[in-house]
């Protein structure tokens, strides 16, 4: 994978999880962009975390949307770790790729 396509596929991510939900599709968009056709489950599982991972290291969490007008995103309660294993978790055992709102939303709260 060349890490210039990744640095700025991540950059392009950062800045949407600021100004908008980041909705998962779009995330694993960029993995399937990133790694192309071909790529083994656990190859874009991979990917899929570590981007995952540099997202909360910018500062945008998981979490879902509600129906609240005062409180429509609701990042949950997780550490770096926490939400990973959990994405994971969700991801894993699902005979597709999930789309946005399958496994969860990213934003900067």
């Amino acid at each position: 994978m060349n890490q210039e396509a990744y640095r700025r596929e991540l950059e392009y991510l950062i800045r949407y999880a600021h100004d908008d939900w980041l909705g998962f599709s779009v995330v694993s968009g960029a993995v399937g962009s990133l790694l192309g056709r071909g790529a083994s489950f656990e190859v874009r599982l991979g990917l899929l975390l570590r981007i995952v991972g540099d997202l909360y290291d910018a500062g945008a969490r998981a979490g879902d949307l509600t129906a609240s007008t005062s409180e429509p995103f609701l990042p949950w309660k997780a550490d770096k770790a926490e939400a990973l294993t959990r994405i994971a978790a969700e991801v894993g055992p699902r005979s597709r790729w999930p789309d946005s709102g399958d496994v969860c939303w990213f934003a900067v709260p």
